[in-house]
């Protein structure tokens, strides 16, 4: 489809209808087509009854704030119809469509795959991480996405428009995330004209966006909210003994969710009360105290309501074949609305919010920043530091009296 800089909203139909036919080709589910197409019609019937304008922020604005008003506070509902939004908006601005399947294999087609095969290795021989590289490999495939329907169907025939709409494409998304693409495409735009791989050296023409370092304040949950959280689990029921272990994990000790889901029976030292483990994003070796509460929720859990298992993971999944346990956001998600818990849309919360609660709280009652760096594993004390523009009551103390 032929970009378009803007439509009106009598326009939109035939878009939609458009959309729907591009994801059906890409391989999209009925599922999860339906549930984009339950927003799709919502906005279809919502533009008609109110008169012709552009499809714009507002309009759009307008639009959630009338079909969903006070259900956007739902982690699923504000995704789903964000998701059919941007969607929507990204198909009509650059005529492509900016998701991926979830069940789509990342392959690249056979004119793409030497190069970014290519370019991931050297990558890696840089010594990043394998979280890094997953995360590198994952936006190398949304960009071949881009330029592929953009028409590209080789690297050799991206052109600097191409470039432009796609970090035009960019642009509402974080700076962090902003930065990490567009340094990743001047890399490899470099490494693709080095290696004969395209005739141009494009980049030149991609801006450098400067990532500062925790810009955006670190969301935490209140010592009430976090008692409230832990005390709405059952804890007669096995999963609800499982799941109060794993918050407790998160809360009183300030682990990582992909840590405490790779927790194995050979890191906790129950003689001497410690946990130690090589955490999965740092590399660091880590040991911790075992707090008594924390250690006889996990006793609980491991007596009265783990299933038989020889698996080597703590926490497991209570249906066969016990593998291990994953789903932790949405278990989150329900224990804060079953604790009478509201957040804002446009609050990220997740498992971290806990750890970033821990430090926060510690922080207040005056625990130097080595040793929260420490606890937390932080490799670097630079991320401990963002704890400080959240110490209200510290900063309170350096307050300067005005003379009225």
């Amino acid at each position: 489809m032929e970009a378009k800089t803007t439509v009106s909203t009598a326009e939109l139909r035939p878009l939609v209808s458009a959309l729907k036919n591009e994801m059906q080709k890409k391989g999209y589910s009925p599922l999860s087509m339906r549930g984009l197409e339950n927003v799709w019609d919502a906005l279809l019937h919502y533009a008609s009854t109110v008169p012709a304008t552009a499809f714009d922020e507002n309009f759009r604005e307008g639009f959630l704030q009338t079909e969903y008003g006070l259900r956007m506070d739902l982690e699923y509902t504000m995704y789903r119809a964000s998701r059919a939004l941007e969607l929507l908006k990204n198909y009509i601005e650059f005529g492509v469509v900016t998701g991926v399947p979830k069940k789509q294999r990342r392959e690249f087609s056979d004119a793409y795959r030497p190069l970014m095969t290519a370019f991931s290795d050297g990558e890696a021989r840089r010594g990043l991480a394998e979280g890094t590289m997953k995360s590198l490999w994952s936006r190398l495939y949304r960009l071949y996405l881009f330029l592929t329907d953009k028409g590209a169907d080789t690297f050799s025939m991206v052109t600097r428009d191409m470039i432009n709409d796609f970090i035009k494409y960019l642009a509402p998304y974080s700076t962090t995330y902003v930065s990490e693409n567009l340094r990743m495409l001047r890399r490899l735009s470099l490494y693709a004209f080095q290696n004969g791989y395209h005739a141009e050296d494009l980049s030149g023409c991609i801006p450098a966006v400067k990532n500062s370092r925790q810009q955006k304040l670190p969301a935490v949950f209140s010592e009430d909210e976090v008692e409230k959280i832990l005390s709405s689990f059952d804890r007669e029921n096995p999963m609800g003994k499982r799941n109060y272990a794993i918050f407790l994990l998160a809360a009183r000790m300030g682990l990582r969710s992909c840590d405490i889901k790779a927790l194995e029976f050979s890191f906790i030292n129950w003689t001497e009360k410690t946990i130690s483990f090589t955490q999965k994003k740092t590399k660091k070796y880590l040991t911790l105290p075992l707090t008594d509460d924390v250690g006889w929720a996990v006793i609980d859990y491991l007596k009265n309501g783990r299933p038989v298992s020889d698996s080597k993971y703590v926490f497991i999944q209570h249906v066969p074949p016990y593998g291990q346990y994953r789903d932790l956001r949405n278990v989150l998600v329900k224990q804060m609305r079953k604790a009478g818990i509201e957040t804002p849309a446009n609050k990220r919360i997740g498992m971290h919010c806990f750890r970033h609660s821990l430090a926060t709280t510690m922080l207040e009652n005056g625990v130097p920043l080595p040793v929260i760096s420490q606890t937390l594993g932080h490799a670097d004390i630079a991320s401990t530091e963002v704890y400080l523009r959240i110490n209200i009551s510290q900063l309170r103390l350096c307050a300067l009296e005005v003379e009225l």
